[in-house]
């Protein structure tokens, strides 16, 4: 394959990409009340916008914040999990069988 060709790839991959993530914020625009309520705080909207597989710059955008916000609210959420994680006793058969 020619270099021409692999960039022409490349840029159709690019569009693509963007135009699907085009397509779930068109489609989030017209339910963003429903995905939203009962989400109060940013992590909670964070959460919500992660389902759609969204980058995290257009969920900054989303929900009026900044891209490092989300990332560090996500990392918090990521370190918590895991602390809850290592936090909890893994049983072993004799405390199954008890």
């Amino acid at each position: 394959m020619s270099q021409e060709n692999k960039n022409l790839e490349k840029l159709l991959k690019d569009l693509n990409t963007n135009i699907i993530t085009l397509s779930k914020i068109t489609a989030l625009t017209f339910r963003k009340d429903s995905l939203f309520k009962g989400k109060e705080t940013k992590n909670e909207q964070i959460e919500a916008l992660e389902e759609l597989k969204l980058p995290d710059d257009i969920i900054a955008l989303i929900i009026d914040s900044t891209v490092e916000s989300v990332r560090a609210l996500r990392s918090m959420r990521k370190a918590k999990a895991k602390k809850t994680q290592t936090a909890e006793p893994e049983k072993t058969e004799v405390q199954d069988k008890q």
